[in-house]
């Protein structure tokens, strides 16, 4: 241990400083510190917290990232777009990628008895991340997506359900906008309600099964045979339902064009033996194409129907994408964009979406730095003052040291090791005061916020020791590299005039 640490250790404990004036200015330096410490901590806890809990809630609406068709011009409709299984394996594929699922949207209108609400349909499939909207329901349950039957079932906002006067279980008219001419209701039954404090989000979105709005949109094609029976024989009638209305008939039955009818005669049969008669509509359009078949049984009026469905299942509004970090965002963004991305899509980021919401989050950091700034300069004030004190109460023994052989740099560093020392017990104070007040706001919540204009209702915070070390170094070394300059004062007591005026 050396000369100017044993020293300056001498002068912080010795037993008649209590007496001394500057012994109250040094604890109002290192409560000033501690409040400045906490003060700080809170502040970086606060804005990350905030930060974080509004990424989640903006990206849980629509993912990290989105690929849509490039012709989308309205964030509230989406266009159709092939939803092809090896694009969304390669998504899956990618580091850093937590989740890809569909997702569509289209304009609506609510309607209950006396109340009409304009609303954004976003439908969701099977492949959805339930969590999100698991988080924020307040009521019931969510919609069964992705089931066999797909039920008409819907999940509303709290915002909605009071402007409606609607409630879990009710029933509501949701008209589905496809052009101005084309307006169609379909009923739903109200399965829960959610509330996420972002208010373009609650005013206007309801969530209901993918399938309605694939259903509706006629995205695809759906094939249909009709049998009938017409002057003892049977025909058959081919029937097409969506795509762009210009339809085109194929038949197993070469010799047959167009819808018909067609009658199945005996030379068809033995032709078709056992097969079925099938049917493949398509349009000119390039809509992917659906099947549908019938096969006659011997036995009289006995027969078997089957085909693809439709082929409206097999497009999506758009496929979003969850990552791991939002730190790698812009990262994921390249790699997607040069990998995965065809030519008719564009990908769209989070931040592009709510480009508003970003910004001021962005505004935060620089709130930050302010407090930051602003307490440093307080905490190296008072420091100031208090080493000042210190030297001028200690002229004399500066004096003496001096007169012994000390060099100005030693009796400098005795002060400045002081300082350090007033500044660490500050520094761990401050540490321990932020910590405590930011444990008890996430355990209690006891600080709440209007959602409305927050976004949150509590006040989140999210402290981490990497921010705490930070600040902890950095206003170390700048409190201690300040306090050089008043430390230079030693080095103007000259040992002669302190010692006589002792």
């Amino acid at each position: 241990m050396g000369l100017a640490t044993i020293i300056a250790r001498r002068i912080l404990a010795d037993p008649e400083r209590q007496d001394r004036l500057s012994r109250p200015i040094v604890l109002i330096a290192m409560v000033g510190i501690v409040l400045g410490m906490a003060v700080m901590m809170l502040t970086v806890g606060i804005t990350r917290g905030f930060q974080r809990e509004i990424r989640a809630k903006v990206v849980g609406v629509g993912g990290h990232l989105q690929l849509t068709a490039i012709e989308q011009n309205d964030p509230k409709e989406t266009p159709r777009m092939v939803l092809d299984p090896a694009q969304v394996a390669a998504l899956r594929a990618l580091p850093g990628v937590a989740h890809v699922q569909a997702y569509a949207t289209k304009p609506g209108i609510v309607e209950t008895d006396g109340d009409l609400e304009g609303v954004v349909v976003r439908g969701l499939g099977g492949d959805m991340d339930p969590a999100y909207l698991r988080q924020h329901l307040t009521a019931g349950r969510l919609p069964a997506f992705g089931a066999a039957e797909r039920p008409n079932e819907v999940l509303v906002s709290n915002y909605l359900a009071d402007r409606l006067r609607i409630a879990v279980g009710d029933t509501v008219t949701i008209y589905l906008v496809k052009d101005r001419d084309d307006i169609r209701p379909r009923k739903f039954i109200v399965s829960g309600t959610y509330r996420t404090g972002l208010e373009q989000v609650d005013h206007q979105v309801v969530v209901v099964d993918i399938g309605h709005l694939q259903r509706f949109a006629q995205w695809g094609l759906t094939a249909e045979v009709l049998v009938d029976t017409v002057d003892g024989g049977i025909t058959v009638k081919g029937l097409a339902f969506g795509g762009d209305g210009h339809h085109t008939f194929a038949w197993s039955v070469p010799e047959w064009t167009g819808p018909g009818p067609h009658r199945v005669d005996d030379a068809v049969r033995e032709r078709m033996g056992r097969e079925p008669i099938a049917l493949v509509v398509a349009d000119a359009a390039g809509t992917l194409p659906d099947t549908a078949w019938v096969r006659f049984s011997h036995v009289p009026g006995m027969l078997q129907r089957g085909g693809g469905g439709g082929s409206h299942r097999r497009y999506v509004g758009g496929i979003e994408v969850d990552l791991n970090s939002f730190e790698h965002l812009d990262e994921l963004e390249e790699v997607v964009h040069a990998q995965v991305l065809e030519p008719d899509q564009r990908l769209t980021t989070v931040r592009e979406r709510s480009p508003e919401i970003f910004a001021w989050l962005e505004l935060l950091d620089t709130n930050v730095a302010v407090v930051i700034v602003l307490m440093v300069v307080v905490a190296v004030i008072n420091m100031t003052s208090a080493l000042l004190l210190i030297i001028l109460e200690r002229t004399t023994m500066i004096g003496v040291l001096k007169a012994l052989g000390a060099s100005n740099g030693q009796v400098r560093r005795i002060f400045l090791l002081d300082g350090a020392c007033i500044l660490g017990i500050g520094i761990l104070g401050g540490d321990v005061l932020g910590i405590v007040l930011a444990l008890v706001q996430r355990w209690t919540g006891w600080v709440r916020l209007p959602v409305e204009s927050y976004y949150v209702d509590v006040v989140p915070v999210d402290l981490d020791l990497l921010p705490i070390l930070l600040l902890n170094a950095g206003t170390l070394i700048v409190c201690v590299s300040a306090l050089v300059l008043p430390s230079m004062l030693v080095t103007r007591i000259a040992p002669a005039r302190a010692i006589r005026f002792d």
